[in-house]
């Protein structure tokens, strides 16, 4: 029984942080006390969390700089690259999010698929 306890403890800290800015802080609280294997779980999706979240961010702001300099070009051409482009932003990061969720409940240290690898390189072992 109390195998099965910890490995629910771990896996929801890792589902917890890909939850919006609140869940990420109430999983970085959650495992803070923790030690060893356990820790080291919730770490990794800490910090995918965390890249998933600041690569959303950036994309974001880069694509509103981008849209503003092709309105000054032509507005229904700005208008047109916003409503094509915003959307499947918007679905790939929540895609991402999914499947960061689902590794995260299944127990699984996977990376997130394209943003993974570059979130591990740069985060290396935060929060641990």
């Amino acid at each position: 029984m109390t195998e099965v306890k910890q490995q629910n403890t771990e896996t929801t800290v890792g589902v917890v942080a890909y939850i919006t800015l609140i869940g990420f802080i109430i999983a970085l609280v959650l495992n803070n006390d923790k030690k060893g294997e356990d820790k080291a779980f919730g770490a990794f999706h800490l910090r995918q969390a965390l890249g998933l979240m600041l690569t959303g961010i950036v994309v974001m702001v880069a694509l509103m700089i981008v849209i503003t300099i092709f309105m000054f070009i032509s507005i229904s051409f700005g208008g047109l690259f916003a409503t094509i482009l915003y959307p499947v932003l918007y679905l790939g990061m929540l895609a991402l999010l999914i499947i960061g969720i689902i590794n995260a409940a299944n127990g699984q240290k996977k990376e997130l698929p394209v943003i993974g690898p570059m979130i591990s390189k740069i985060f290396g072992k935060a929060f641990e």
